[in-house]
């Protein structure tokens, strides 16, 4: 499979290949909040780790590295409080509840539905269906000989969208030569339908299992 990038008259330049291109991800909240969930995960971890390391070593001295995970005085405090294991139904259920929180919001995407046209306070809004559009270029890149299937989206801001483009080839038609008639024509049509010549596109080509494969 080769991955590309186009993006019409870059201010600044800007490296080039696969480890430049900007994945297709989560939407960016939920990204910001696997990074800061994982992050105190692990230094909760990292700090229980170390304190049971340095405990059992006797860094915290005889008392400590002798001394069980569950001694007399927590059984005692366990037993002499009837709220205890109450409390501890509770904190697990808030505990799956937040799990089960998280878990949905992995399947928030940042894909746009709708890409504003025009703007006019007296005369109204236009909007066009992001699946409109999506649709158009593959149905128009479908028609290309050599694509077996394509298949679009829309991602990122509405006022700033990114068009992510699959291509699934079947060896007939070269990959540069398909790369080149994709760019010039599909992804020239779209960026004239929404009227946004520096739209950018991420194409993926995906080469047939028997194929040469070349990803320079």
């Amino acid at each position: 499979m080769t991955t590309t990038e186009d993006r019409p008259a870059p201010s600044s330049p800007a490296p080039a290949g696969p480890a430049a291109l900007l994945p297709r991800t989560r939407a960016r909240g939920v990204v910001r909040a696997n990074r800061v969930v994982l992050a105190l995960v692990g230094l909760l971890m990292t700090a229980a780790g170390a304190a049971a390391l340095a405990a059992a070593f006797g860094l915290f001295g005889s008392r400590f590295s002798d001394r069980p995970v569950i001694d007399e005085p927590v059984t005692r405090f366990v037993d002499a409080s009837p709220w205890f294991w109450a409390a501890v139904a509770v904190a697990g259920g808030l505990l799956a509840l937040l799990c089960l929180w998280w878990l949905l919001a992995q399947g928030r995407s940042d894909r746009v539905a709708e890409l504003p046209l025009a703007r006019d306070a007296r005369r109204g809004h236009t909007d066009l269906d992001a699946a409109a559009l999506t649709g158009a270029v593959e149905d128009e890149v479908e028609g290309y000989r050599g694509v077996t299937r394509a298949r679009a989206g829309l991602s990122g801001a509405s006022t700033a969208p990114l068009l992510s483009l699959t291509v699934t080839l079947d060896g007939r038609v070269g990959a540069g030569e398909l790369h080149t008639r994709i760019v010039d024509s599909a992804l020239a049509h779209a960026r004239q339908a929404v009227g946004r010549p520096d739209l950018p596109a991420r194409i993926e080509l995906v080469l047939p299992r028997g194929g040469r494969r070349d990803v320079r």
